[in-house]
Parts: structure tokens; sequence; C-alpha cells
């Protein structure tokens, strides 16, 4: 192990650094780059920027294998920190620094013109295009990584621009004589071995950056042929280059989607074990272990696919799902039925399934967990096309109808859930009511629905008809039924707890909820669908007994709480799967 600083391991001329396959690619965020430059603020002539694993290349180059990040971010710095200079100068600012010598050290060979510092290869381009040369370039970011890249150097700018030429230079001089340790190795299977016992105990990696390191260690120590070797981590890395780049493009982190992919073929389901101690348990009992390592990345880059394919379906029912906010739930089952390569007949078919199932677990919610029971289907290995997953969905529906075990999910419970007097504030009050309008709207909008959840739900509130304070406490007086009935409770808008059940509950603009209060019944009702598309609000007429001395009393919400309830039957009718 040797002490240094970062000048001298840059080694002034020609010394280069590149950044292999199996190391993680750039992930620093806003929390760390605030403190690398808090850190060089508040320091005043000593900086310690930490311990750097290397292995030794050709050509004098250098392969991180641990202190990517930091290193990846000091070449960001000096970039950044150039730059500004180079601006201080130009406005006739004096900068004493030589600034050919940034470069030289840190950005580019100036003899040969070759890049100092390489990140991973599917980041590279973007890097030499925003770091390397400081292109104003318009290109998106394809990855997470560069995202990341580009928000560092932007975080970098910003803080340079504040600074005066002093304090720029005071930062450069720090980072630059910062010390740090280093270890170099001279093979690939060692720092392969190195880089996944350091990574793999306590350190902040993610699960999947764990197992690629883990899987490229296994490769190397497996096989004597080289050239084998060589190609089975080429195979590697063009998958994991897939999955980088669709990392940015589904918005989902990575270790989520990896636990999607494990529930599905772990053959334990929502039960499976933790992850990593998993696969290497498995890993364990295979007979061609390499074999078996390229099929799981290979499946998990399909699981990126299948993420992708399912955020940018515009089926409804998918639609549906994503408004529900429980796709742990559903993501697995439809990674299964990609790698069964079903229709798109039956995948809508799973979709309009997990649709429902996924309504009836949140309307219900408690303790009993509708996971337990999907496990039958979700371990099983067997589904393998169209047959098999049709009918496993009818084996689920069946259950759901016929077996106690899962009478919690039942239509049943599901009305029962629905009479119940406290459904204001259910998680799916609002995705109800949203289904109810599609529901009442019918012809009018044709699935896929012309009219979304997020467009309908955005700036709509929940109303409750008969307000929760009426207008000076005399809700006879201001066309409302009886509140407290104290001889038959059951009668009374709030002892019959009929004030929060959703025969009582109404979408509405959060302004025009607002403006309407708790004022007088016939002025809420000649407000409601005035100016708006909403057919629930048209509709409540017609539950009035006397349309012209309208009262909102416990039988009109009774009588719209039947129809509602009538229609989530029809809505959610598992026999229309």
């Amino acid at each position: 192990m040797e002490t240094l600083t970062i000048q001298k391991l840059f080694d002034a001329k020609n010394r280069k650094f590149e950044i292999p396959a199996y190391q993680r690619s750039y992930s620093w965020g806003e929390k760390q780059i605030m403190q690398f430059i808090e850190d060089l603020k508040n320091a005043s002539s000593q900086y310690y920027l930490g311990h750097f694993l290397f292995e030794s290349s050709s050509n004098n180059t250098l392969l991180i294998i641990d202190g990517q990040q930091r290193l990846t971010t000091c070449v960001i710095f000096f970039s950044s920190l150039k730059n500004e200079l180079n601006n201080r100068k130009a406005k006739g600012e004096f900068v004493s620094l030589d600034l050919d010598d940034i470069t030289d050290y840190y950005i580019r060979d100036i003899r040969k013109g070759t890049q100092k510092f390489k990140t991973v290869d599917y980041d590279n381009n973007f890097f030499v295009d925003e770091v390397i040369d400081c292109k104003n370039s318009s290109q998106e970011p394809a990855t997470r990584s560069q995202e990341h890249i580009r928000n560092s150097k932007k975080m970098f700018d910003e803080a340079f621009a504040k600074a005066t030429v002093a304090e720029l230079e005071k930062w450069y001089n720090l980072v630059q004589n910062a010390t740090i340790t280093q270890y170099v190795v001279s093979s690939k299977a060692e720092a392969a071995q190195i880089f996944a016992f350091q990574n793999d105990r306590g350190k902040e990696l993610s699960k999947l950056e764990i197992l690629k390191s883990y899987f490229m260690l296994q490769i190397y120590l497996s096989s004597d042929n080289q050239d084998l070797t060589n190609e089975n981590i080429q195979y590697l890395e063009n998958e994991f280059k897939t999955i980088y780049q669709r990392i940015v493009s589904v918005d989902e982190k990575e270790d989520d989607v990896l636990n999607h992919y494990w529930r599905a073929v772990s053959g334990k389901g929502f039960a499976s074990d933790e992850i990593i101690e998993g696969v290497k348990t498995t890993l364990s009992e295979q007979a061609n272990k390499i074999e078996w390592i390229k099929d799981f990345v290979s499946g998990i880059s399909g699981a990126f696919e299948t993420i992708f394919k399912v955020k940018n379906d515009s089926y409804s029912y998918i639609r549906d799902l994503f408004y529900l906010n429980n796709m742990a739930l559903s993501y697995p089952f439809f990674i299964k039925a990609d790698r069964a390569n079903v229709t798109e007949k039956i995948y809508r078919r799973l979709a309009r399934f997990l649709e429902n199932i996924t309504f009836r677990s949140l309307i219900r919610g408690g303790r009993a967990g509708i996971e337990t029971r999907l496990d039958c289907v979700l371990r099983n290995n067997d589904l393998i096309d169209d047959k098999s997953i049709s009918d496993s969905i009818d084996w689920m529906i069946d259950h759901i109808e016929t077996d106690w075990w899962w009478g919690y999910w039942s239509d049943n419970e599901m009305k029962r859930l629905v009479d119940s007097g406290w459904f204001y504030q259910n998680r799916v009050d609002n995705y109800l009511l949203w289904k109810y309008e599609m529901y009442l709207c019918n012809d009018n909008h044709p699935m896929p629905h012309k009219v979304t959840f997020d467009e309908l739900i955005r700036n709509e509130s929940i109303e409750h008809i008969a307000p929760q304070t009426p207008t000076n406490g005399d809700p006879l007086a201001n066309g409302y039924g009886i509140y407290t009935d104290k001889e038959i409770p059951e009668n009374g808008i709030e002892s019959g707890h009929w004030l929060n059940c959703v025969g009582n509950l109404m979408l509405i603009s959060q302004s025009h909820n607002s403006s309407i209060g708790n004022k007088p019944f016939a002025n809420k009702l000649a407000s409601y669908g005035k100016d708006n598309l909403l057919n629930q609000q048209k509709e409540i007429i017609e539950f009035v007994s006397d349309k012209n001395n309208p009262v909102w009393n416990k039988d009109a919400i009774e009588r719209r709480h039947n129809k509602i309830k009538e229609a989530v039957l029809e809505i959610w009718n598992l026999n229309l799967i």
C-alpha cells in the first residue's frame, strides 16, 4: 500500500485510468457533490480522499476497482474548474494557475490528445462530450449514470461561478494535493475477487451491482480458457449495457426490478429469500454455473424490457394499475408472462385480472395478504405459454369465488367494504369514483379512456354532499336530512354512518368544493354539473324524492349508495375477465 497525492497518482504526463466493465456506474448525486464542495470550503490546507484499489493494465493504464465515484468526481471537478478559470481570464481577471497543466494532468494528454480518464464504455462518449470537451450538447442522457454526470458538472459550474478566483485556486490546490492511499493488483481474477469481497460486506452498492461483480468473479474463476472467459464476460457486459440504458428510461429503482424478477423466477414468489444469498445458494446448486449466470443476467435484462414495455403500454387496465400504485404486486406476473412469450390477448387478460385483484386488495387492506394466495401461481415455473397463463387466471378467479381462504377478496367482501359507512379516505376512494364516472360515461368514453385518471383527478377533491359540518348546525333548514337520530340511529346521516359512505361522496374540483363549502343543499345542487363534465354531479338530482323541494337525506344517500355498489360489482366483475 502506498501513500501519495492525486497529482502524483495521475503522474503528470502519461498515466491513464479506465473503469472496467464489472465496476458500478457513476452514481453520485446532489448530496455527495454538495458535501464535496462543503468539504473544500471548510478545509484549510489538508484534504484526504481515501483509499483506491487498481488493477494494472497495459500502456500505463490503471483499471479502477474501488474508488471510481471519487475519481470520476475529481475529473469532473477539474474540468469544470478549468472552464470557469478560462472564463475569468477572458473577462480580464488574473489567474495564476497554468490551465494547460490542468488539461495535461487530468483531462487530455496534450502531446497525444488522448483521454486521461475513461468511464464505463456505455457512458464514455457522453462523458467525453460533457466533461472532457465541455460541449453544450443537447443529447439526452441514456442512463441514470449519465444524468448524474451532467448534474454533478452543473453543480460544480454553479458553485464555481459564485466563487472568487482566489477561492477557485485554493480548491484546486486542495484537490490535487489531497492525500490518498492506493493498492495495485496485477490480474483480473485478483481484482474481481478483492472487489467482490470488499463490496459484498457493507459498502453502499446496489444489489444489482453486487451480483454483477459476483458473477464476473465466478466467470473468471471458472475456467482456464481465456478466450472462453472473455467471451462470457463480453456477454455479461452487453446485457448490463442494455440494463443501464433501460434504468433511466423506466424510472424504476434497479433493485426493485431485480426483486420483481427474482420473485418471478425463484420458485418462492413473494416470499422469496433475500436475493443476494438466494442467488448464491441457487448458483451453488447448478451443474453448469456459467450458463445459469448468463441465463439469469439475460433474464434481468428481459425484466427491464418488461418494465419499460408496461410503463409505455396504453392499454387502459395497465394504466389503471399505475393509478392504483401497487405495481410490486403486478410486475412479477408481467415478467412471467413475457418469459412465456404470451400473445397480446392473454397479456391484456392478465392486466385486467391484476387490476381487479389489486383493487379488491386495496379496498380491503387489513392483515390478510393477497400475496400469499397469488404465490400459488407465481411459484409455478410451468407457466410457459398462453394456455398455462390463461389457465392460471381461471384458477385464481375460481378460488376467489369458491375458496374460503380467498374469501377476503370475494364479491361479498367487496360489497361489505363498499357498504361501510367509513369509506371516505380509503386508499382507493377517488379511484372508485373515477371508475364510476367512466361507468356513467359509457359510450361517451370508450376504452381506452379518453379521460384519464390523472386528467380527471389532478384538480379534484372529494365532496361530502351532506357536509361534515352543516351550516349553522341546522341541517333540516338547509335541505339536509336528520344528522343524529337518537331513537333509530341508522336513520341519521351521521348516527347511521351515512356521512362518509360512498353514496355521499362525489368528485369535485377543489375550487368548486371551496366555493360551496357547507351551503344549503339547493345551492349546491344548482352548482353541480353546471360547468363540469362530470356525470356523477349531474345525476345527483335523480336521487332526490321531491325535485321542487330538494332534500339530501339518508334515503337519497342510500339510493345513490346502492347504485354505486351495483356499478362496482359490474365494473369489477370477475366473469368479464
